[in-house]
């Protein structure tokens, strides 16, 4: 599979800067997943791999795990595995399906007994609880009239004082003077990015967000950046 990204990646990359030759190419990806990932992966390998696919199949052609997540994001996927299940043929794709409901029904198995361990800890402690509201925690009691179980949380301190999501755009402080990250980023259930004031998990999804880069900022909040 890293195969075809490779081939797909140094097609959008002579459209964007207008030449089919591999070494300006190369060049370009390099930079790029520079930009994504904020580790190095070089202009000559790029360039190396490209050149021996006539000569390779796809079990020959293989990626860094923070290339193949550049390159993926690059092309418009969110990550490496959508990649994959958008660009597989039907067997694969029916593998990485039942994959997918096999860690479902683990999830929900998993949920259950984290739940029912939470109620019963709640029922002989004090316990402390949260619920996202809006765009950011608010303290509740354990009420699940009220909440739905999945909602509630367990008290953090530094959620309810540092935690919020924002709206950012070219007016934005991302970074701090000595140049490390003030907004992480994540996408919401409708594919649509969201920043917020600390990392964590996004409060809709549950995945871990990313610190934010200066391409991520270009590409979805300032086109001026």
């Amino acid at each position: 599979m890293h195969k075809k990204l490779l081939i797909k990646a140094f097609k959008k990359a002579k459209g964007e800067i207008g030449t089919d030759k591999v070494s300006p190419r190369a060049q370009h990806l390099s930079d790029i997943i520079l930009e994504f990932s904020k580790e190095p992966y070089g202009e000559r390998i790029l360039r190396e791999k490209f050149n021996a696919l006539n000569k390779a199949d796809d079990k020959n052609v293989r990626l860094k795990k923070h290339a193949e997540e550049a390159l993926s994001n690059y092309l418009g996927y969110e990550k490496f595995t959508d990649f994959v299940n958008e660009n597989s043929d039907e067997e694969t794709v029916k593998v990485n399906k039942l994959k997918r409901l096999l860690n479902y029904k683990t999830a929900i198995l998993l949920g259950v007994i984290v739940i029912i361990s939470a109620f019963t800890y709640n029922s002989t402690t004090k316990q402390r609880w949260m619920v996202w509201k809006d765009n950011h925690y608010i303290e509740v009691d354990f009420d699940i009239k009220a909440y739905e179980l999945n909602k509630l949380k367990l008290y953090k301190e530094e959620r309810i004082k540092y935690f919020y999501k924002i709206n950012a755009n070219c007016d934005t402080k991302y970074f701090n003077e000595n140049g490390s990250v003030k907004v992480w980023y994540g996408k919401n259930k409708a594919k649509k990015i969201e920043c917020f004031t600390a990392l964590g998990l996004h409060p809709e999804t549950g995945k871990t967000l990313k610190p934010i880069t200066s391409y991520m900022i270009k590409k979805y909040l300032c086109d001026s950046y």
